[in-house]
């Protein structure tokens, strides 16, 4: 026999957490990954789809994998292309 209080639900809460969890790096993934195509885009950069699709997929091998990447991004950046203003508000 089973007593109503220890069933169980089918879904549990920490799934939703998890899945929640999984949205928002999902979120925060593609947001970087726009953010760096579009500053390419306006620095003139040859292959600025590259570095948005790559900062993407980077985002699914693990997350230390996204990150390095957006570092690397951020250092090469100014090296590679011209055309923009900088972030620093250099006059």
């Amino acid at each position: 026999m089973i007593v109503p209080l220890q069933a169980g639900s089918p879904v549990n809460v920490e799934l939703f957490i998890i899945l929640g969890m999984m949205g928002l790096l999902f979120l925060a993934n593609l947001g970087v990954s726009v953010w760096i195509y579009r500053d390419a885009k306006r620095r003139n950069v040859s292959h600025a789809f590259a570095w948005g699709a790559g900062s993407f997929l980077s985002g699914f091998l693990g997350g230390i994998g996204a990150v390095v990447l957006w570092v690397l991004y951020f250092v090469v950046r100014d090296e590679q292309g011209s055309g923009g203003p900088s972030v620093r508000g250099e006059s």
